[in-house]
């Protein structure tokens, strides 16, 4: 049985509707009833239910106030909308605040029905969804430390506030306690173990079981440490022979002590135990959940400039000297004046021969390669390429896939391509087909909450640039366009002399009647209730 909530102001209403039709027989429990958004909120919070039915005019909090709440904590939720207004902005703003239909006052029992009915095989699916996906994540990790694991490489896969959203309630709900305070300092800290008998190519199995062995002490330091909540450690797939530390701190200085705290344990515990040697590579120090992955990044690219051979070493990003460092600065803004004037063969010659004028180790052509891809990376975002995931560029690096300088330029060179294309895309187009789309998505979305650094996230755009690229294709800022939008609107609304001002200005987006009365006297010069009185007057004449 799914557990079913209705919600009107009118207790007749509310019984009829559990009266119409049979909810048992169609697997449904009318478990409660509400007569307003903040009761109906109330009983959410004690008892979960599959599907609600509620009225958009009410009183305490409004039927579209409650969708908007519950979208955001009940997204599971599906909710119906029943309302005595035949008006398509009420039903596109309560789709919009995600409710799955809309039902017209009276209700006819077969619409009902029909309604009800498809809103079940929703929820069916939805039900044997989210079975399907706690299998199978019961089979790939069968602990908790695992789930951990699994999600903080989710969090290093890639970056961008889109991304992170949906991942910051699974941190709270797994407890990853070194990012739950998104104030904190991070740093990680690569841990690779070498050792001069070849124990790891010994065979599979007790390579396999080496490396195992590895992975479990490497944990257990951080357990029988008084750092469990400050720090994390898990593998990456992709390098076999590593552990990962993430290490949050409220200081730079509590950093540093973490640091060279956990820094000792390592060699110490792994050196007695597995008799091996030990590299560590600490990144740099970052701040909040979004620069995760620049931080994990830097411990790698620090990592990779480590001494060859079966040496005990530790290494700091801030202390190790590249060799891209010599992209900054002549080099480098030649090199971006060579992507914006698509000079693809000219910038592939550049690299080349930097690449070539010196005998370079794998290390060497790794760090440069990173380099390269963040400055392509730049070049994406200063002239607002709409080219997604750029992220990734830089994980076949990290594997290290490339043993020669040949093959490291052919795969920047395949990069630059695409970046030198989308640039002369960019400048034939002036840009018009984003702006468009933009205009578009404001127009579409005009009633929700839109910011310029959403929208930039959105269409992966640099914010700056896109504030000067609309500015210049419609003549006005974001802001001003997003206001006028909504005024248009409003004054389309005022036709209709059932909707207060009150209700209109939840409609289009604004805040409240009052900032919605004097934006629109700004715009046309009377207030919107005499903008009402003259159109019906001349609707009169």
């Amino acid at each position: 049985m799914y557990n079913v909530l209705i919600v009107d102001d009118e207790q007749e209403i509310r019984t009829g509707l559990k009266l119409k039709i049979d909810w048992a027989g169609m697997g449904f429990f009318v478990a409660g009833e509400a007569k307003d958004g903040q009761e109906a909120l109330d009983k959410l919070e004690d008892t979960a239910y599959d599907l609600m039915i509620t009225d958009i005019k009410m009183p305490v909090m409004s039927g579209l106030e409650l969708l908007k709440r519950c979208s955001v904590k009940y997204p599971f939720l599906k909710v119906i909308v029943l309302s005595g207004f035949d008006d398509f902005h009420f039903v596109k703003a309560a789709l919009q605040c995600g409710a799955r239909d809309y039902m017209l006052k009276p209700v006819v029992r077969s619409e009902m029905k029909e309604i009800i009915l498809k809103v079940r095989d929703e929820i069916d699916e939805d039900r044997k969804k989210q079975t399907e996906h706690s299998d199978t994540q019961w089979r790939l990790s069968q602990s908790l430390s695992a789930v951990r694991e699994q999600l903080m490489l989710a969090l290093i896969s890639d970056e961008g506030e889109e991304h992170l959203l949906p991942l910051r309630s699974d941190i709270a709900m797994l407890q990853l306690t070194p990012l739950m305070n998104e104030e904190a300092l991070i740093r990680f800290l690569c841990v690779e173990i070498r050792s001069t008998a070849n124990r790891f190519e010994t065979g599979e199995g007790q390579s396999g079981l080496f490396r195992l062995a590895f992975q479990m002490l490497s944990r257990e330091i951080v357990e029988n440490s008084r750092l469990e909540q400050a720090v994390f450690a898990f593998p990456h797939p992709s390098y076999p022979n590593i552990m990962h530390y993430l290490i949050s701190s409220d200081t730079a200085e509590e950093s540093e002590d973490r640091i060279k705290q956990l820094a000792e344990q390592v060699h110490e515990t792994l050196r007695l135990h597995l008799k091996v040697e030990t590299v560590i590579a600490v990144g740099e120090l970052h701040a909040g959940l979004s620069s995760v992955r620049q931080a994990f990044l830097s411990a790698l690219t620090a990592w990779s400039r480590s001494q060859a051979g079966a040496i005990t070493q530790t290494i700091y990003a801030d202390n190790v000297a590249y060799p891209a460092e010599k992209l900054l600065p002549e080099v480098e803004k030649r090199l971006l004046i060579l992507l914006e004037d698509a000079e693809l063969d000219r910038f592939v010659h550049t690299i080349e021969n930097m690449l070539q004028s010196r005998k370079v180790s794998l290390q060497d052509i790794y760090s440069f390669m990173l380099r390269v891809v963040l400055l392509l990376d730049q070049a994406v975002t200063k002239n607002g390429l709409p080219i997604g995931q750029t992220q990734d560029w830089i994980f076949p690096i990290t594997q290290w896939s490339f043993t020669t300088h040949q093959s490291a330029v052919a795969y920047l060179k395949e990069l630059a391509m695409i970046v030198t294309e989308g640039i002369k895309r960019s400048r034939a187009s002036g840009g018009t087909a984003v702006a468009e789309a933009v205009r578009q998505y404001i127009d579409a979305h005009y009633m929700n909450e839109i910011s310029l650094s959403m929208l930039a996230d959105r269409f992966h755009i640099n914010t700056t640039y896109l504030s000067e690229l609309f500015k210049k294709q419609f003549g006005s800022t974001f802001s001003e366009y997003l206001v006028q939008a909504r005024i248009r609107k409003a004054s389309e609304l005022l036709a209709d002399p059932n909707l207060r001002l009150a209700d209109i200005a939840e409609l289009v987006g604004f805040a409240n009647a009052s900032y919605l009365s004097s934006v629109f006297k700004k715009m046309y010069g009377v207030s919107p209730n005499e903008y009402r009185t003259q159109r019906s007057e001349d609707q009169i004449r």
